[in-house]
């Protein structure tokens, strides 16, 4: 109430004014109340613009036989005038109370050409009341903020200008971005810096829709985004632009004035651009009574119950060999992953065998089988329980994954199971993640980032269809392997990710538009040799500030990366074996509106579209490192301060075969001699 109580006081003090929080009427014309003078005529007026006012707390009785609203250039009211339309009607007015109204200047006409406002009866040439205008009128009109954007652009974003169009709507114009921001959104909150805690606005080129940005590039641009209705105006946001939700990057933005210096029209209600044609769909072919959204545009869970079971359906755009995990939190009072009771359904890399199994969470980290502690099927955890999942059927159809199963309500197993209530708000766990070789389930790539409540008695409820278009069907391209006998020294770059050909179909990572280049190549796999010195030329960026431009190198024991954004829970057992450095920038960047989609090979979309470009002076870092006996087969290069850029080294004792990690050129030397020695014996 308080927050409510100083809002209206800001509001009162620049000349505007919030109604009962439900409208904004522009600038208050000074000394804007109406003088009564008949007829019970009042109202405070406000110019929502030159060529329109708004009359607040309008009252009139309706009782004279040939009232207008009427407007004039003389020094006062009198017969020579125009007639105002009002709320769109130019006939005689009939009676208001209180009420809010609005006056549309005649073509050709605009404040300037009047000097008063009067409630006229023609044929009485009687005045009922009036206002004589001020010398000058502060009239609300659009604000140009200046360009969005970096001076390095992040995804190629930069607008030209940004214009705060009325109370609810913003223009970016000429707008450019190259489309490959895999989780982007135009973005508003408040405060002053992109956060993880605004909101999406609404695109009105796109019918109005707050779904992320579909990956296509596009330049030169106009786009206008509206602040949804329930979650405000321009008043009570602190900046606009480009966000990726899913890796919290900030792509370009403007801050938004404060509302002392916005003094800007009023929202029609109208889209200020066409409606563009809305984008193919897919919904999952299961029929269920409910659906709840758990990750906009990517994850959905629907369900229906009956006396004894939930019947559950999980729906997600992920890859084969990748498990969806759904179920109750390990907490009444909170989404807490630790005690959860969750089902891990996923479809096997070879895309056949459909599995759903029961688990319990008891620790925050993957199963320790010896122990039964961790992320472990009931069957499998200690004390033991017993797996009630029961697998239906699954699709893979527009790269959308979906599996369904049934679970009771309530089991007899108490050691790892919840009982399902439906009279009521519970708590839900959820994440996605990868399966193991051993078939378990492996640290989660994706969590909820807040508490998740769902009531699973709750009356029918839909989810809106995923969007869907040809990239989920692209082969990946084929990336030749780094490192060979000789080879010591390697040149690191930034570089755009591809989209489902690059990072996500070489690694099943939903990447988030940009990754490392290796020697010119995006994230190949590298293969080193122990007891040999490497060097690595880095040009990651140095400028902090800039964090989507901000990527130090570094070598660790963790498939994931982004040490910088883990927990000290999840940085424990992590190794780091050289690194992070950084070095000045150098990124393959787009040179025009080119989609990778089309480019059947990587070499051909980077001769063709990208272009090295790099900052003035060119200041690389330098790191070694010397693999040793200790060093597991397998480790990964990657970016200190963001996850999924990098990909995979392999260490191996020796060249004899480099695509094979040391143990298993071991064994097949070990099972070679052996035949030999058969055969010559």
């Amino acid at each position: 109430m308080m927050a409510e109580f100083y809002k209206l006081l800001l509001a009162i003090y620049c000349g505007s004014i919030i109604v009962s929080g439900e409208g904004y009427y522009g600038k208050q014309i000074t000394n804007g109340k109406i003088r009564t003078l008949a007829h019970r005529v009042t109202g405070t007026v406000y110019a929502a613009s030159n060529k329109r006012l708004y009359i607040v707390g309008f009252s009139y009785d309706g009782t004279a036989p040939d009232a207008f609203a009427w407007m004039g250039s003389s020094d006062r009211p009198s017969s020579a005038g125009d007639i105002i339309a009002v709320n769109g009607s130019s006939g005689v007015l009939g009676s208001f109370s209180n009420d809010v109204v609005r006056l549309d200047l005649p073509d050709g006409k605009t404040l300037s050409n009047y000097k008063w406002l009067s409630i006229w009866c023609r044929r009485f040439t009687a005045n009922f009341g009036d206002l004589i205008f001020p010398a000058q009128i502060d009239t609300p009109a659009p604000v140009s903020l200046g360009t969005l954007g970096f001076s390095r652009r992040v995804h190629n974003v930069r607008a030209e200008n940004v214009i705060v169009l009325n109370h609810r709507q913003i223009q970016l114009v000429d707008l450019d971005y190259d489309g490959n921001g895999p989780d982007a959104f135009y973005w508003t909150g408040s405060g002053g810096t992109p956060n993880r805690n605004g909101f999406a606005l609404a695109d009105e080129s796109r019918s109005g829709s707050t779904a992320k940005l579909p990956r296509q590039s596009f330049n030169d641009k106009t786009v206008t985004v509206t602040v949804p209705a329930n979650k405000g105006d321009v008043f009570s946001i602190g900046y606009v632009g480009l966000w990726c939700v899913r890796f919290t990057q900030d792509f370009g933005h403007v801050d938004i004035p404060p509302m002392s210096e916005l003094n800007v029209p009023p929202f029609d209600g109208e889209s200020a651009v066409p409606i563009a044609p809305t984008k193919d769909t897919y919904t999952p072919p299961v029929t269920r009574d409910n659906c709840e959204v758990l990750i906009d545009d990517t994850y959905q869970v629907r369900w229906s119950v009956t006396a004894t079971d939930i019947e559950v359906s999980l729906s997600a755009r992920i890859f084969p060999g990748t498990y969806m995990a759904f179920g109750l939190s390990g907490s009444e009072t909170s989404t807490l992953m630790i005690g959860s009771d969750v089902t891990v359904a996923w479809l096997a890399e070879t895309g056949i065998k459909t599995n759903a199994v029961d688990y319990y969470l008891s620790a925050y980290q993957q199963c320790v089988v010896s122990s039964g502690s961790g992320a472990c099927t009931d069957e499998g955890s200690t004390p033991s329980g017993t797996n009630d999942v029961i697998v239906g059927e699954s699709s893979n159809e527009n790269g959308i994954i979906t599996i369904s199963y049934t679970k009771p309500l309530s089991t007899s197993d108490t050691n790892t199971d919840k009982v399902i209530a439906t009279d009521k708000d519970v708590f839900v766990s959820w994440s996605i993640g990868p399966i193991n070789p051993n078939g378990l389930a492996a640290k989660h790539r994706q969590q909820p980032s807040s508490d998740v409540k769902i009531n699973f008695g709750r009356a029918s409820s839909e989810c809106p269809a995923f969007t869907v278009g040809d990239r989920e069907n692209l082969n990946p391209w084929v990336i030749p392997k780094a490192g060979k006998e000789g080879k010591t020294e390697f040149q690191l770059d930034m570089g755009q990710a591809g989209g489902p050909r690059g990072y996500e179909g070489i690694t099943g990572q939903p990447g988030w538009g940009i990754a490392w280049y290796v020697d010119g190549f995006i994230i190949p796999e590298i293969t080193l040799k122990r007891n040999v010195t490497y060097t690595f030329t880095v040009n990651g960026g140095s400028d902090e500030t800039i964090q989507a431009s901000y990527h130090p190198f570094y070598i660790t024991n963790d498939e994931e990366g982004g040490y910088f954004q883990k927990t000290a829970e999840e940085q424990q057992g992590v190794v780091i074996y050289a690194g992070p450095v950084n070095g000045s920038l150098c990124e393959y960047q787009s040179m025009g509106a080119y989609n990778p989609d089309d480019f059947e090979t990587f070499e051909k979309y980077r001769d063709t579209s990208l272009n090295r470009v790099c900052d003035s002076p060119e200041e690389p870092a330098t790191v070694t490192w010397t693999p040793d006996a200790d060093t597991p087969d397998l480790v990964y290069y990657h970016c200190y301060t963001h996850k999924w850029l990098g990909w995979k080294i392999n260490i191996v004792d020796d060249y004899t075969d480099a695509s094979l990690p040391s143990t298993t050129i071991s064994m097949v030397t070990l099972i070679a001699s052996m035949l030999i020695a058969i055969i010559m014996m």
